[in-house]
């Protein structure tokens, strides 16, 4: 919108100079822009590598496809248009800003390839170099944030038990759940050796499931003998559902 109203204004502003010479700038200035993060992806890391050899440094570390396709998703706008515009019109001396259109244009034309060009083609760009999410991130980050939620209530417990409300069995009981997930979780993420929780999970979980198929079975049993309504059989059936939902977390 910003470029559609000021644009025209702007065009006008540059009756001196030729089409193809403010083609050129453009040109140059989009070039160098792209360029430049180019030449930053292809250089820093490598300088990195050679300072940092940690193995936490070398995990993080990307493939010349990855830069590739990082260096295309430079694209340009808001804060560039809103730059440009922020040029004020006139000097203190009450002259006109020299070239003030002139970077308004070159400005705009850089937000239209980048956005338009560079987002249009993004897509295939990440085609053609085989780039595909293999969600290694998205797992880690989710197995960090359910540590931290399993940490979070066992300290909750603790404080509870200080209240002196609730009982001991069900603190205890609470306390065995949360203890084995953080074991269970922190195995995962490598933080500690993996002493079979993983196969105790599994054959818990193996366990509830075969629970809940029973528990299944025997309220549609009563459905079908009208015992119960298909309300009731419907309110029983999503709950063992949510409680199943809790088995593959």
């Amino acid at each position: 919108m910003l470029i559609g109203l000021q644009l025209p204004v702007v065009v006008e502003g540059l009756t001196g100079q030729s089409w193809p010479e403010l083609v050129g700038y453009a040109a140059l200035v989009t070039a160098a822009v792209i360029g430049a993060r180019f030449v930053w992806l292809f250089t820093t890391p490598y300088i990195l590598r050679a300072l940092d050899r940690r193995p936490v440094q070398r995990e993080r570390r990307m493939d010349a496809a990855g830069r590739v396709v990082v260096a295309w998703s430079g694209l340009r706008g808001a804060v560039s248009l809103a730059t440009a515009l922020a040029l004020p019109r006139e000097t203190n001396a009450g002259a006109a800003l020299a070239g003030r259109d002139l970077i308004v244009f070159v400005t705009f034309a850089v937000v239209l390839v980048t956005v338009v060009g560079q987002g249009l083609t993004l897509p295939a760009v990440i085609r053609r170099l085989g780039i595909v999410a293999d969600g290694r991130e998205e797992e880690h980050d989710e197995l960090v944030a359910r540590l931290a939620a399993s940490r979070a209530a066992l300290t909750e417990l603790e404080a509870m038990a200080e209240e002196g409300w609730a009982g001991d069995e069900t603190l205890d009981r609470a306390r065995q759940y949360y203890e084995q997930r953080k074991r269970r979780f922190a195995a995962r993420a490598g933080k500690v050796d993996d002493d079979g929780y993983e196969d105790a999970s599994r054959v818990r979980e193996r366990v509830l499931r075969r629970l809940y198929q029973a528990e299944r079975r025997a309220v549609v049993e009563l459905r079908n003998a009208g015992d119960i309504s298909n309300e009731v059989m419907h309110r029983l059936e999503r709950e063992l559902d949510l409680e199943e939902s809790y088995l593959d977390q």
